[in-house]
């Protein structure tokens, strides 16, 4: 979770320095000084600062007659639009499962009777089909779930 939070503050600041540049950069042609460069702007916009781009852009009304760097700015958003929609479909987990043998493992879950159950150890779950044990269901306790993550006898690698 920290990961992803780092991630977005990250593409937050990388947006929000895009859109400023789009703003010094129109200040600086009104005053005739040093500019950004298209290359600049575009490199940010590319790698991920496009919301900042267009923002800074429609804002400040910068950049918005020249047709190569619209069609620039323009291809950049649709590449990126392709790409998040690919790594959506591609990446997209139905249910949170990553393989087909977690997939089954689940399914076959589902699947049993509920019943009131005990098991005394992750053993005894085991050799009776019902292990994994998930929090709510019958035969789960707090007792069994080694790490507190609503899972008890889950499998272990080198199990």
């Amino acid at each position: 979770m920290a990961f992803i939070l780092t991630l977005v503050l990250a593409f937050a600041a990388l947006n929000l320095w895009t859109f400023v540049l789009f703003g010094w950069d129109k200040m600086r042609a009104e005053q005739g000084g040093w500019r950004v460069s298209e290359t600049s702007l575009l490199s940010l916009a590319l790698i991920g600062g496009i919301g900042g781009a267009y923002a800074g852009r429609a804002l400040f009304r910068h950049k918005t007659r020249k047709k190569s760097f619209n069609t620039a700015l323009q291809s950049i958003g649709f590449f990126q639009l392709v790409a998040l929609t690919f790594c959506g479909v591609y990446f997209y987990e139905p249910g949170g499962l990553s393989t087909p043998a977690q997939a089954e493992i689940v399914q076959t879950f589902v699947e049993q009777p509920r019943s009131l159950a005990y098991y005394s150890n992750c053993s005894d779950a085991r050799s009776a089909g019902a292990a994994p044990l998930y929090s709510g269901n019958p035969g789960y306790r707090p007792a069994l779930d080694r790490d507190n993550d609503g899972i008890a006898c889950e499998p272990y690698r080198g199990r």
